[in-house]
């Protein structure tokens, strides 16, 4: 069984440690290869992402450590990167002049409420609340509906590896009575998207983030069986913000994607991407 993580975020952006905190940890946990992807400068100020000044500072703390801890684990520098509608995505000029090993593309906001002021869909409740009523009349199917159709729009531009958190709409979603994973519209619109991965070539993340407090991952276990079917390219990530979630949820999430079918999982090597066994 392959252990990794390539989704991680330090005091860079909302991370609760250190970058060298997170390789003692991994290395700790039995990590061969651990990528960090802080969250990259988006053109608003936010609370969780990175500051453009500073990412000089975390290459050179990131080459640091690949050099210190070379014979204990392979280190990787990736980012990830929003993808908001009419505002930023990889493309943007920010990533023109920087070298990253890997980049995962995610989606935190959607629709623009305003000013710099975007539909926040991976924040406090109040705020996927707010935005759900100012755009749909509280809707959260129409909600739902545009977070695929955004989700589409960035795999089609791509420019990215992973796509991160894929159906993250139902964090919040799963709280209105008329949202259903199990509802024909909603397997219909995840269907789709992953289809679009899969056409992109793209590596799909099962996140286990929110495993051990709400009982799900992203995507939902309800899709591995499909995913699995689709033969679309896997890696488990924990979205670690702290050292101790770094292989949060992994045992249970291997265990459930090898019963559903999924034999191979994806791990960035010396060599670029590889299929390894699960």
């Amino acid at each position: 069984m392959i252990i990794s993580n390539y989704h991680s975020h330090s005091t860079f952006c909302d991370g609760r440690a250190t970058m060298e905190e997170f390789v003692k940890f991994a290395i700790a946990k039995g990590l061969k290869h651990y990528g960090f992807s802080s969250h990259a400068p988006i053109p608003f100020d936010t609370p969780w992402t990175m500051v453009a000044d500073d990412f000089p500072e975390y290459e050179a703390e990131f080459h640091r450590l690949k050099e210190k801890y070379k014979d204990s684990i392979e280190l990787y520098l990736g980012l990830e990167v929003d993808y908001i509608h009419g505002c930023c995505d990889i493309k943007s000029e920010f990533f023109k002049n920087i070298n990253l090993d890997f980049s995962i593309g995610s989606i935190h906001y959607l629709d623009c409420l305003g000013g710099n002021n975007y539909w926040s869909i991976d924040g406090p409740f109040g705020e996927f609340e707010e935005g759900l009523q100012i755009l749909f009349d509280g809707d959260i199917e129409a909600g739902t509906r545009r977070f695929f159709e955004i989700s589409g729009d960035m795999i089609e531009k791509g420019g990215f590896d992973i796509v991160g958190h894929v159906d993250k709409i139902t964090y919040h979603g799963r709280k209105y009575k008329n949202f259903g994973l199990n509802k024909p519209e909603y397997q219909k619109l995840m269907l789709t998207l992953l289809e679009q991965i899969k056409a992109q070539n793209m590596i799909l993340e099962v996140n286990t983030k929110s495993l051990a407090d709400h009982g799900i991952t992203y995507p939902h276990q309800t899709f591995y069986e499909t995913i699995a079917r689709m033969e679309i390219p896997l890696m488990v990530n924990s979205d670690c913000h702290y050292p101790t979630n770094i292989t949060a949820g992994f045992d249970e999430t291997y265990k459930a994607l090898h019963k559903a079918g999924v034999r191979h999982l994806m791990q960035l090597t010396k060599d670029g991407w590889k299929k390894e066994n699960l």
